[in-house]
């Protein structure tokens, strides 16, 4: 393959167990069409021909520049953002003396492992980037099956990133020596990348939510700010990301609420943009210390314990009256303030699935990404929008085409009923 974007690539690890070019030719004919490489695969240069021959373009893994989400050089020239120091996506095992399959907050719901709010901050901050994520199975664990690797691809390409695919040490034994549990796992991992890449455009979209998170996301702000943004989408809290330090241009179009979550005062250009918002009918939450910045006007009875909240011109402001300490009960604080009436969906029977809400420029196509984490179908799952739509379709990886949903009218609302699906589905509603 020559030269050629790397929006256009589709990247797998080559293990650096596998020492036998004729390795390649599990690679030919697939989605696959670049091979990385580090220092330690085949250092006579016979797997790196092999794959040439193949059609695949060869990357070192050295030349991506590859790095944890707080080193990355922002808006540099390189032609990709390639990210490090990343979770395997799955529902976290419960300690071994406990009773329970899973791990859960203090909500009892499942906790979840994602990479997607790294990965929307670095859309927002490196817009029109290809994104790659370089992670792998824990050593640790069993090797991992379809499912597990289907969930890997599909958390990343929900978000609009590409996972540089890694077997690990496990499966990439079994697959070179044959073994059937290998084999069948590799084959299922092709098809659900031959899916994504089938539907690139989706990654385009812009992500959509009725929340806007404004932070630095650095420095002091670091912590909260990232935390909050991970674990709001635990809550599939749908949110966009305002990131402070790019400039007071971003949209507040069509959100209910903003968030300040950093301790210091906003420049005099964002705290006009916020004090605009507010009193033009939206709802700012803001730290106790700023809530002089903010003054509101009436009290209001406030659904948080903990904030009090006042009209603020046609909108209102929010404020604790302790400062911020723990950014689990901050998402779940934001989430309640906002409400979930402001959601521009309503997910039923969805407790370990995770939402992707986006939509086209000019909004006349909404896509719904849900990606499952439990390695079993999911049965049952219903969808009430917020707003209606001429037609409804439902992609999975499994299905060459997509199936048309119709809205059935349940307590008064129009709610989609979505067949039994396995790791991952998509709606694509059109208005």
């Amino acid at each position: 393959m020559s030269e050629t974007s790397f929006d256009q690539l589709s990247p797998f690890r080559w293990p650096p167990a596998w020492q036998d070019p004729r390795l390649v030719g599990l690679l030919e004919g697939g989605p696959i069409n670049c091979v990385v490489l580090d220092e330690s695969a085949a250092p006579d240069g016979t797997v790196a021909e092999a794959a040439r021959q193949a059609g695949l373009l060869v990357r070192p893994l050295s030349s991506l520049g590859v790095a944890p989400l707080a080193e990355v050089k922002w808006r540099s020239s390189a032609p990709l953002v390639a990210l490090s120091g990343l979770v395997w996506p799955s529902i976290k095992v419960a300690p071994r003396e406990s009773n329970a399959q899973a791990a859960a907050g203090p909500t009892g719901a499942p906790w979840i492992d994602s990479n997607c709010w790294v990965i929307r901050l670095a859309r927002v901050r490196d817009p029109g980037k290809p994104i790659w994520l370089e992670f792998a199975p824990p050593a640790d664990q069993v090797a991992p099956n379809a499912a597990a690797l289907s969930v890997a691809i599909a958390d990343s390409a929900a978000a609009g990133a590409r996972w540089i695919v890694s077997l690990g040490e496990r499966m990439s034994k079994g697959l070179a020596g044959g073994n059937t549990d290998a084999v069948n796992a590799w084959r299922g991992m092709l098809g659900t990348l031959r899916f994504f890449e089938k539907h690139r455009e989706w990654g385009a979209y812009e992500p959509w939510g009725s929340l806007g998170v404004l932070s630095t996301f650095a420095g002091d702000n670091d912590f909260m700010g990232k935390e909050l943004l991970n674990l709001a989408a635990r809550r599939n809290l749908l949110y966009r990301i305002l990131d402070r330090s790019g400039g007071v241009n971003q949209s507040l179009g069509g959100l209910k609420a903003v968030v300040y979550v950093d301790r210091e005062r906003p420049s005099p250009e964002w705290k006009a943009r916020l004090a605009a918002f507010g009193r033009g009918g939206g709802l700012l939450i803001v730290p106790r210390a700023l809530a002089v910045e903010f003054p509101g006007e009436k009290a209001l009875r406030c659904p948080v314990v903990g904030y009090r909240l006042q009209t603020f011109g046609k909108g209102s402001v929010a404020a604790p009256t302790r400062d911020w300490d723990d950014p689990f009960f901050l998402a779940a604080d934001v989430h309640n303030l906002v409400s979930r009436r402001n959601d521009p969906l309503v997910l039923f029977n969805a407790r370990s699935l995770w939402e992707h809400y986006s939509v086209t420029p000019g909004g006349r196509s909404e896509l719904l990404q849900l990606v499952g984490f439990t390695g079993r179908n999911n049965n049952s799952v219903s969808i009430a929008m917020a707003r209606p739509s001429s037609s409804a379709a439902l992609y999975v990886p499994e299905q060459e085409t997509p199936t048309t949903l119709k809205p059935e009218k349940v307590d008064g609302r129009m709610e989609y009923h979505l067949p039994s699906f396995s790791s991952y589905a998509a709606l694509e509603f059109q208005s």
